[in-house]
């Protein structure tokens, strides 16, 4: 269908080209595009722009731009504009929206609602300003961090909508306008080190290979250099002049906006036959410039931009982190349901009482002045109700509001007081410091049941050495230079991660003299002492030769495209090889090596120090490159149509001009470069996993069986495998091939379905030339940390994409897998002759059988023993509804899980696997974009800040550099963080029932009327000035046993990582059942002891009583934090203490405030404090034998169950407490003082015994 009657008809359909509408931010990007886009085919649909010259002129009203402020929304037109909202709030908005999303929380809402109740007039017992003031502080709390967050993101928006972008008009104009004011279709011209503003398709650059670099840092978090081309028919113009053909004749035919930012089907189209195949030139992802990313190592570029704002690739990946929920809170939120109900039913029963007593006294006691009208109601249903409205608005404090705010406050100093600023968690080498991009996941740490690592960069260093080859047949690698008796290359750090270059045979092969290698550089060959034997005419000759010689070097230098900015020759050891190089190479060498240097997509450089230097997205590439290099094949330079490698034997610069690039992903798993040789004949290089090569090669070929045995080799030594390959193509052959592949790649649907269908067309048939082997070595301490967590009886389960045998050898050096464990393999081959049920049943047989096996032979108490590995293509199989269940049963009866050959998506499905079936807390770690998914699936992910970018760090909750720190995360952070926060629950309820009884017994005194023993000025400061800063320290500072002892015994882990929630309600009974002997101390002994007159023969009145009973509870609950505390420091001792002597000063003031200032609040207090501390009876009960009487069944349980019942870390505090005394003790008995220890770690042999009672 014609271009021009699909605008005709889409027009028609509606006037959606004319139509103007308003995003509302960024959660408009989810669904693409601000607009329907013009072009809709019988393919599907397509974008259509058209390039101008002219830019049109689109200015906003006053009114418009005042409604775009007031609401935070961008007007878009037929296109969405590219000026971005990011933030959440605007003046206009924050109130109601931040107040809606606080109410959200059921608590919140839960005390509002009391709130509002205590507005209504004669239904409350207390006043409004008990709920209202601590509800407002609350939300205040919540709301200044909101500003704060919110008002960062209107700089950084404004700052982004304001940068300048250069548009290109005509008359040789280049116009600045801001990012904001950019539209499809505009031509702009970008410069070095700049951002793009919007996706751009490039067209023209200041490179002479009409190339440029980009760093897309910010998309993918990845810092290697890209490599970008520029669309050939608009190559070398800068000036919009010379772009005008362009737009009056060609469009931009574009897909849909979409989030892929590796993926971009377009086509330069002739208006004039705009479907017309011939007429169309392919654009890929190669040509698109995204925006965020930024422009290196090239002067300017030149770009039409094709996707502004919102549907930007940038913009349309901006998703919301999902909402993580703790087990804490899960706990906390059954706790608060439970405390609900049981308030009502309390309220139920004192109403009923009320009714009660009314019926006794409703009519008889005239004075009380009933009249049958609200409030006043005669007993029946409706005061009943009246009365249990009444009591919950008196008791609301059971459910204590001050929790959540003090809980958020303890989770955030736990983040950035104590992980962040954790020494033993920086990494010096990179810099890098350990970072919480959350602070609401520190006790799920603490109950951690499974670790799932990425293997390369995770476990591994991802730093790629090129360690064995396979070539002719022949294995290379396995020796070096110095372990044959040989002088290592002068060229060649013996250090090197690339130790194949050392390899004597290999040098050999390569023709080259190993002794002349040796030598420190041509010129030191010549003037060695094996020279002065020659005769002095000799030496004018080679010195002429060898001047000539470099300058025909430093002219073919400059007449071939160098990498960089300079021509510099970077020759440090090309003279070296070509002094050494005594004889040709193997032709099956040099083959292979060649094919290295041009089958893949690195970019030489030149440093700013001088030195020759690859960019590389993969570190796999960089390496086998770099390793090709060092053995006198060296990739020059490359553009989009010429590879240059460089012979050093011979100086001589082989061009390859590339005719096709077939790129590898995750599913084709390998890589091609069709390129015409400096022969003329046309050959394929290949490279990729050896299922893919092995696959494809030719049947039959001898050197198969080699290459499968050597790969097999390779592999059980924990290295990385690719197979090489490569194919002589005929014209006609390739004059075939290129008409498909160049009708796919100009398809814009199902293009890289189409694409693959091509590469698959002509990648066949190869020869086989050999294989490589990468090695990836282990970070430092990762064996240790995994024997820690498996210690700890934490499932770590590795998932990687490598093979099964390169796997298990990693496994087993990272202590993962033992020798003396047994190996259940699960292989994709292994349903060639079962169906899933039988492989499953027959494995779970296995595992069991050599699980029984394992125990006659190591004994009973050896545990789990038996290791799992699992191929991706099993797990395809068996990631369904109707077997997941019994898989994951098979993989939690094995010690560890290796899943091998698993892409991303199965790595997130084996993750939520096991939260939903186990309901267990999963960790996910990995390093790279393709383990983002995993990250953001677990409960908690943690990302590794490696080679292979940020986008894992992006993505996590917790980033470090090195997988050794996640023990310590574990074992010794979140152990404590659990600890820490479940008593700031349990103390929170424990205070506020002791408050709430006391009013509840008072009830009973006065008719059940819920009349209520404090003030208000009481009743709203309790939980903020004199019990919150002590549970803020406790949360923070409080350790049961050592930093040193916790890491030395993982075992102590078990307790927070088993802890279920029966557990947590179960110990919350107990602080209550405490909390209620407490309240009958704290209330009875005051009010009994205040009941006879005092010296002046006046009766107490209730709120000199009050006072008193609010003085024990104080006493009490801050008492019973500092009975809870071990870990003593200036910070415990000033909050407890402070807050206690805090009481005096309010009292006093408060009392004497009503003869100041006449606050009708304060009327009740008015001389209350200074009668009170004048009798006895005030010190006696309240200070003295409340807390006394109170606290010894606290003290009294501690003792017996830490005598008769001690828990693990109970053990470890005598066995710390017993070291403390010991050089006391023996210098008191006159012994031997003992050395004292390292650290503060136990002795080990009392750790046994601690071991033995855990």
């Amino acid at each position: 269908m014609p271009i021009s009657s699909l605008r005709g008809n889409l027009g028609a359909g509606g006037g959606k080209e004319d139509a103007s509408s308003i995003s509302s931010g960024p959660g408009a990007a989810q669904n693409g595009h601000a607009n329907a886009d013009p072009g809709v085919t019988a393919e599907g649909q397509f974008r259509e722009v058209l390039a101008h010259t002219v830019k049109p002129v689109n200015k906003k009203s006053v009114l418009l731009q005042v409604a775009e402020a007031a609401f935070g929304c961008v007007r878009s037109g037929e296109y969405a504009s590219n000026e971005i909202r990011t933030a959440k709030y605007t003046l206009l908005t924050f109130v109601p929206v931040n107040l809606f999303q606080q109410f959200t929380r059921i608590a919140n809402l839960y005390f509002l609602v009391v709130a509002v109740l205590q507005l209504i007039p004669g239904l409350a017992p207390t006043s409004w300003f008990t709920t209202v003031a601590p509800l407002v502080i609350v939300l205040a709390i919540n709301a200044i961090k909101e500003i704060i967050d919110d008002y960062y993101r209107h700089l950084s928006d404004r700052e982004i909508n304001g940068r300048i972008a250069t548009v290109l008009e005509e008359g040789g104009r280049e116009t600045p306008v801001t990012w904001r004011d950019l539209a499809v279709g505009d031509i702009v011209k970008v410069a070095n080190d700049t951002e793009f503003p919007a996706d751009i398709v490039f067209l023209s650059s200041a490179d002479p290979g009409n190339i440029c670099y980009v760093e897309t840092a910010n998309l993918d978090g990845e810092t290697n250099l890209k490599m970008k081309n520029c669309f050939s028919k608009t190559a070398g113009k800068s000036l919009a002049d010379e772009f005008n053909s362009f737009a009056a004749d060609y469009s931009v035919r574009c897909e849909l906006p979409n989030p892929d930012l590796y993926k971009f089907d377009g086509a330069v189209v002739r208006r004039t036959e705009p479907d017309d195949p011939l007429a169309q030139l392919p654009l890929t992802a190669d040509n698109l410039l995204l925006r965020g990313c930024t422009l290196r190592k090239t002067d300017w570029v030149v770009g039409v931009v094709v996707y502004t704002g919102l549907d930007s690739k940038i913009m349309m990946n901006r998703t919301r982190s999902p909402r993580k929920v703790t087990q804490l809170e899960n706990h906390m939120n059954v706790l608060v349901g439970t405390m609900f109900i049981l308030v009502f039913f309390i309220s139920a029963f004192m109403s009923m009482g009320v009714q009660i007593w009314d019926k006794a006294h409703v009519r008889e006691d005239w004075y009380l002045g009933y009249n049958g009208k609200y409030p006043d109601y005669y007993p029946g249903f409706a005061s009943w109700v009246l009365g249990v409205i009444r009591w919950m608005i008196l008791l609301n404090g059971v459910i204590p509001i001050s929790l959540y705010v003090t809980l958020e406050i303890v989770k955030f100093l736990q983040c950035k007081m104590i992980l962040d600023l954790d020494r033993e968690m920086y990494h010096a080498e990179s810099d890098t410091r350990f970072s919480c991009r959350t602070t609401n996941l520190n006790e799920d740490l603490g109950q951690v049941q499974y670790v799932l690592s990425d293997k390369t960069g995770t476990l591994t260093q991802n730093v790629m050495g090129f360690v064995w080859l396979s070539a002719g047949d022949e294995m290379y690698g396995k020796r070096d230079c110095r372990g044959a008796d040989f002088p290592s290359p002068s060229h060649i750090d013996e250090a090197t991660p690339h130790s194949v270059s050392l390899d004597p045979d290999l040098l050999r092969g390569l023709g080259l003299d190993l002794r002349l290698l040796a030598q420190q550089g041509s010129l030191e060959l010549l003037f060695s002492s094996r020279l002065h034997v020659l005769r002095p005419r000799l030496l004018f000759v080679i010195v002429t030769t060898i001047t000539i010689v470099i300058i025909v070097t430093i002219i073919a230098q400059l007449t071939i495209a160098a990498p960089t900015k300079t021509n510099k020759s970077m020759r440090g050891h090309a003279g070296i090889i070509r002094a050494a190089a005594t004889k040709p190479p193997d032709p099956e060498l040099e083959r292979f090596m060649l094919n290295l240097a041009i089958c893949n997509t690195v970019v030489p450089a030149i440093s700013d120090e001088g030195h020759f230097v690859y960019q590389a997205s993969s570190p796999d590439e960089e390496a086998l490159v770099t390793g090709a290099a060092f053995l006198g094949y060296r990739l020059y330079s490359r553009t989009t149509d010429k590879v240059v490698v460089e012979i050093l034997r011979t100086g001589e610069y082989r061009q390859y001009q590339v005719l096709a690039v077939l790129e590898f992903n995750s599913d084709r798993k390998r890589m091609s470069v069709i390129a015409r040789c400096p022969d003329g004949k046309i050959r394929l290089f290949c490279k990729g996993a050896d299922t893919m090569i092995m696959a494809r090669v030719m049947p039959r070929q001898p050197r198969s069986s080699n290459v499968r045995n050597h790969l097999e080799e390779m592999a059980l030594a924990g290295y990385r495998t690719l197979c090489v390959a490569e194919k002589e193509i005929t014209e006609a052959a390739y004059s075939k091939w290129a008409t498909q592949y160049d009708a796919a790649c100009v398809a814009l649907t199902d293009r890289e379905h189409k694409v693959a269908l091509a590469s698959e067309a002509i990648e066949k048939d190869m020869e086989l030339l050999g294989a490589t082997a990468v090695e990836d070595k282990l970070q430092d301490g990762v064996p240790e940390a995994i024997e820690a967590l498996l210690s700890a009886g934490v499932g770590v389960w590795v998932l990687t994409g490598d093979k099964v045998e390169t796997a298990i050898a990693i496994a087993m050096s990272c202590r993962l897998f033992t020798q003396q464990m047994a190996l259940v393999e699960l292989r994709e081959r292994d349903f060639e002759r079962l169906d899933e049920e039988a492989v499953l049943r027959g494995k779970y047989e296995e595992a069991s059988m050599e699980q029984t096996r394992l125990k006659m032979e190591l004994g009973n108490d050896c545990g789990p023993m038996v290791g799992l590995v699992v191929e991706g293509g099993a797990l395809a199989r068996l990631l369904t509804p109707a077997y997941e269940g019994r898989l994951l049963d098979l993989f939690t009866t094995c010690k560890s899980v290796v899943c091998c050959r698993v892409t991303p998506k199965q790595k997130a499905e084996v993750v939520k696997l096991v939260q939903r079936r186990r309901k267990a807390i999963v960790l996910a770690i990995g390093d790279g974009a393709n383990d983002v998914s995993m990250i953001q699936a677990a409960h908690i992910g943690c990302g590794i800040s490696g080679r292979e970018g940020r986008a894992a760090v992006m993505a996590s909750d917790f980033a470090f550099a090195q997988f050794k720190y996640v023990s310590r995360l574990i074992l010794l952070h979140g152990r404590a963080a659990y600890k820490r926060n479940t008593e700031v629950v349990w103390y929170a309820f424990y205070k506020n029932w002791i408050y709430n009884l006391v009013l509840l017994y008072f009830g009973f005194v006065t008719g059940f009327s819920s009349q209520p023993l404090f003030t208000s000025g009481l009743i709203a400061v309790f939980n903020l000035f004199f019990t919150s800063a002590p549970t803020v320290a406790f949360a923070v500072l409080e350790q049961d046993v050592s930093m040193a002892t916790v890491l030395s015994v993982p075992q102590l882990y078990t307790e927070t990582m088993t802890a279920t929630r029966k557990q947590f309600l179960m110990e919350q009974l107990w602080w209550l059942v405490l909390a209620t002997w407490h309240s009958l101390c704290i209330y009875f002994l005051p009010v009994y002891s205040m009941s006879n007159p005092n010296k002046d023969g006046l009766t107490y009145d209730w709120q000199m009583v009050g006072a008193t009973v609010y003085t024990g509870i104080i006493m009490t609950v801050n008492l019973k934090i500092a009975l809870r505390t071990r870990y003593w420091t200036w910070i415990n001792h000033v909050c407890i203490w402070a807050s206690i002597a805090l009481w005096w000063p309010y009292v006093i003031g408060y009392s004497a405030l009503f003869e100041v200032v006449p606050v009708a609040g304060a009327a009740d207090m008015s001389g209350v404090a200074l009668d009170m501390m004048g009798g006895p009876h005030f010190w006696l009960t309240s200070i003295m034998l409340v807390p006394a009487i109170s606290l010894l069944p606290d003290i009294a349980h501690m003792a017996f169950q830490r005598t008769f019942a001690p828990k693990p870390f109970q053990i470890y505090q005598e066995i710390e407490w017993l070291q403390e005394l010991a050089p006391e003790t023996s210098r008191t008995l006159g012994l031997s003082v003992p050395q004292p220890d390292d650290g503060t770690a136990c002795d080990p042999g009392v750790m046994e015994l601690g071991e033995q009672n855990t």
